[in-house]
């Protein structure tokens, strides 16, 4: 499991290279790659590795309780971290299209996490809780910081002085991506580790944080969506995918998916919550009734 953080603290980006002119009419920005540099075998030998590693895990550990949904949700969350860091949607976001960029940051920081997370096996949030020194277990355990760090973090990144800045210093720019993944683990943590363990909310709670992380983020999506104005300069240097999408419909764009993705990846763990603490509750029923089986059913 260390291999699998060490990868994810670590973001791998494509070969993509900015483009030296705008296309023209009819050219394909595709042509400019080799399939190595598509398909990016180091991304996907690194999640393969990592795959691998985890059911040989499993496999060894007897102790390990783990479904075969668990492992299914493992295996998503890096295919999604494929599909952002190699491929059609990386090298669009290399080359300053901004739609591509925020599908590539909304598949990392809110699709992605929450599979790696329900995926992981329970004794690992147990030796997580017990192995980790305490400053860095409260730090852990706060619902707050987790809640306020994600969503500040992912919001001034897109404050068009800071964006600027960032996405031209490669080593910034890579150090900004581990630092907002680290956050939104962070976050997602809080409502996804088993009940008791790292966090104390209550489901209830966990349903009312994942509203809050939805408000706190609207402003910035909101910022990029309604704007008259072209935020980003380096957007005027992206190529031109289709001649009737101006730089302002392709900023729009970005921030739709954006906020649908968010509003889709936090509806459906808010539906998770919910049905683990009906599930509980009608266990919980199931126990304490007197009533034969027979009349419960």
């Amino acid at each position: 499991m260390a291999l699998f953080f060490i990868f994810f603290l670590s973001p791998t980006q494509t070969f993509a290279h900015k483009p030296e002119k705008i296309l023209e009419d009819g050219d394909n920005l595709f042509q400019q790659y080799s399939w190595i540099e598509i398909i990016n075998p180091v991304v996907l030998l690194s999640l393969l590795v990592i795959y691998i590693a985890y059911l040989f895990v499993i496999k060894r550990r007897t102790n390990l309780k783990i479904s075969f949904l668990k492992k299914v949700s493992f295996f998503f969350g890096l295919f999604t971290t494929y599909i952002a860091l190699a491929g059609p949607i990386s090298i669009l976001a290399n080359n300053s299209i901004f739609s591509a960029h925020m599908l590539q940051q909304s598949l990392m920081y809110v699709v992605m996490p929450p599979l790696i997370l329900v995926g992981l096996p329970e004794v690992f949030y147990h030796f997580v809780d017990k192995k980790l020194s305490k400053p860095v277990l409260r730090l852990l355990k706060s619902p707050l910081i987790g809640l306020l760090l994600f969503n500040s973090l992912w919001s001034f990144y897109h404050i068009p002085t800071f964006y600027e800045n960032i996405s031209h210093n490669l080593a910034l720019l890579q150090l900004t991506h581990v630092v907002i993944t680290s956050s939104a683990f962070l976050m997602w943590i809080q409502v996804l580790a088993p009940e008791g363990v790292i966090s104390n909310l209550s489901p209830l709670k966990k349903i009312g944080y994942m509203f809050l992380n939805g408000m706190l983020i609207t402003p910035a999506c909101a910022l990029i969506i309604f704007s008259q104005d072209v935020l980003y300069s380096s957007m005027f240097q992206a190529p031109i995918l289709f001649s009737w999408q101006s730089p302002l419909d392709d900023q729009q764009l970005g921030g739709i998916i954006m906020k649908i993705v968010q509003e889709f990846a936090y509806g459906s763990v808010i539906g998770y919550i919910f049905y683990k603490w009906a599930k509980g509750e009608r266990a919980k029923d199931s126990k304490i009734d007197p009533r034969p089986a027979s009349v419960i059913e």
